[in-house]
């Protein structure tokens, strides 16, 4: 149950940085809406060390939706805290959520160039330590690459492995 809700909250905020201001409820109309197509994702955090982690993913205006509505649901079940200030490109997001009985507090800064790229540098505290963590921080950049890959189908994610998830369809499991 732990695992599925981790699993869950990783799919959250994948999906909030992978599609921006859309995913972020009634703030969407402040914020812009990615442009459709292929965007590259890369990230960075304390627990890999310096290896930065690549994925692809094909968005479209109805995965953006979808990843808003889940992300809404997980942090109204999961968070007693979530707080969102926007300040013209600059959206700073704060929540305290609990994952079993450890409550992750964190704290995220996304700037937004246009509609075609964004920054997001973000941080989390543990207490008590989860899975061996009492703090993380990551940064992941994403930009606009072009039209989705031929094959591919809105929501499809292609991992820095080369493994092909589609976001549409573990959101529904």
């Amino acid at each position: 149950m732990i695992a599925r809700r981790i699993s869950a909250v990783m799919v959250s905020i994948a999906g909030m940085c992978a599609a921006g201001g859309a995913a972020f409820g009634t703030y969407a109309a402040d914020l812009p809406v990615l442009k459709a197509g292929l965007w590259e994702v890369s990230r960075v955090s304390t627990q890999q060390g310096d290896k930065k982690h690549l994925t692809t993913m094909c968005l479209d205006d109805s995965v953006q939706a979808e990843m808003r509505e889940f992300s809404m649901g997980v942090a109204k079940e999961m968070c007693t805290q979530n707080e969102r200030v926007i300040e013209g490109n600059r959206m700073t997001v704060r929540a305290t959520c609990k994952l079993g009985p450890t409550t992750m507090k964190t704290q995220s800064v996304m700037v937004f160039s246009g509609n075609t790229a964004y920054h997001t540098d973000g941080s989390a505290t543990y207490d008590p330590p989860f899975m061996n963590m009492t703090e993380a921080k990551s940064t992941i950049d994403g930009k606009w690459a072009g039209p989705c890959k031929p094959g591919q189908v809105p929501g499809d994610i292609v991992t820095e492995t080369g493994q092909t998830i589609n976001m549409k369809a573990m959101m529904k499991k």
